[in-house]
């Protein structure tokens, strides 16, 4: 068998264990009453190379993740993104633009500083204490995108603060994590270097996201290619409900509104990337943007359908990245500072903001908490910091660890908060029915 041939083995294999894995997790986690995504996580770290992954059966390693399975994986949390656009209107974005962009500010000024100061403290050089510092600046929006969507939470009030807020966190994260890298790379700070980057970064994503909204949604409207059309020349078909394409749309075939709208979402997301945005943030634009249109609900439901799949294969493959072996009790007293600083930065960075401006403490718990979780980006952080040579062992270890547990911790964290919290603006749904996040809630019976 060729070398070819068992390298695509070898990524079948570890794709049916690991989809397999994430979702007797999810299911385990569920009956305790925790987000499936918590499930997930524990199932890949289960499975990583290093622990139960690393068995050979018939001379075949059990789990490989090999560029195709972390391609599949990155694919899972632009889909999950775009999923979270869909259900984002751009004038709900707009409303908590204020409160979300202070917030994103706070979550990213705050951490930075404390992982800074706990690292020139512990006598590691400046150069790498900024990685880490840029590190903390991470959120990942996926893992708290997922959770809100578990507990039925992903359309209230404070849902959207925090999305609005991960989201521009992403976008300030990267112009931190550039400036960084300069410093790091070239040891000067250009500060028109630093302007043309913020300005580049902060621009194309505007720019993106309303060329999608107030164009492509009207051009799309205007093709109409949906299936449950209400413009029928035939009156009793309207009166009795739509049953098929209205005369006057553009495209007659079934399924072009579903292919299309996939398409947007990774031709923004390359768009996005060819900036030297993260793809997800494209992927999001578009979202927002199938948002303002009327085959919304028809590309919905097909985008939950996908991500029933590619979501938990996202959330298992970040778990397989977990490597403790590298530990010791130096990076372990390290990485446990660090964790409690990353937690707390988030918090209080987050948090008080969201306090002063809304004077609603379940809201600012929850916005805190949300945006506590690294997920994803902190270890691309943490790549990078290994791969050019910045970080020592200790630190690289004790950075994967805070990424780790503030991944675990965040989803238990929200749906404790949830249920101890008395929200007065939005209530609990009810239980929920086949979607992950129900749309409207049961009227109970009197």
């Amino acid at each position: 068998m060729s070398g070819v041939e068992n390298y695509v083995l070898e990524t079948l294999l570890t794709l049916c264990l690991l989809l397999f894995a994430a979702k007797i997790g999810g299911e385990v986690a569920k009956r305790f009453g925790v987000a499936a995504v918590v499930g997930e996580l524990f199932a890949g770290i289960i499975l990583a190379p290093t622990l139960l992954g690393g068995i050979h059966i018939l001379d075949m390693q059990l789990i490989v993740v090999n560029e195709e399975v972390k391609m599949f994986a990155e694919l899972g949390a632009i889909l999950l993104l775009f999923l979270v656009g869909l259900e984002t209107r751009f004038a709900d974005f707009k409303r908590s633009g204020l409160v979300a962009t202070i917030v994103a500010i706070g979550g990213v000024v705050v951490p930075f500083v404390l992982g800074y100061g706990l690292v020139i403290a512990w006598g590691y050089p400046a150069t790498e204490a900024m990685l880490v510092g840029a590190a903390l600046t991470a959120t990942s929006i996926a893992i708290t995108v997922k959770v809100l969507k578990d507990i039925g939470r992903c359309q209230t009030k404070e849902s959207t603060i925090l999305i609005s807020a991960a989201v521009i966190d992403d976008v300030l994260g990267l112009i931190v994590l550039a400036i960084v890298l300069g410093l790091v790379n070239g040891g000067t700070l250009d500060l028109v270097e630093v302007g043309i980057i913020a300005v580049k970064s902060v621009g194309f994503w505007l720019a993106l996201t309303l060329v999608g909204v107030f164009i492509l949604a009207k051009i799309i409207d205007r093709l109409c290619p949906r299936t449950q059309c209400y413009h029928m020349t035939d009156m009793s078909e309207l009166l009795e409900g739509p049953t098929g394409e209205g005369t006057h749309c553009v495209i007659k075939c079934h399924g072009p509104q579903e292919a299309s709208a996939i398409a947007m979402c990774f031709g923004f997301a390359y768009a996005a990337g060819i900036a030297g945005l993260a793809p997800i943030l494209g992927a999001f634009a578009a979202g927002m943007s199938i948002a303002e249109t009327k085959v919304l609900p028809t590309v919905q439901e097909v985008t939950e359908k996908i991500n029933f799949i590619m979501a938990p294969l996202f959330f298992v493959v970040i778990g397989t990245y977990v490597d403790l072996t590298g530990l010791t009790m130096n990076s372990l007293i390290f990485a446990i500072c660090l964790i409690v600083l990353a937690m707390l930065g988030k918090i209080i960075g987050c948090s008080i903001p969201v306090y002063l401006l809304n004077k609603s403490f379940p809201e600012a718990v929850i916005v805190g908490l949300g945006m506590m979780s690294r997920g994803e980006v902190g270890l691309i952080i943490a790549g990078i910091g290994a791969t050019s040579g910045v970080f020592s062992p200790d630190v690289f270890s004790a950075v994967v660890l805070m990424v780790v547990v503030t991944t675990v911790v965040t989803p238990i964290a929200l749906t404790e908060s949830y249920k101890r919290l008395n929200f007065k603006h939005t209530e609990p749904q009810p239980e929920l029915l086949d979607e992950e996040c129900a749309k409207e809630p049961k009227k109970s019976k009197k």
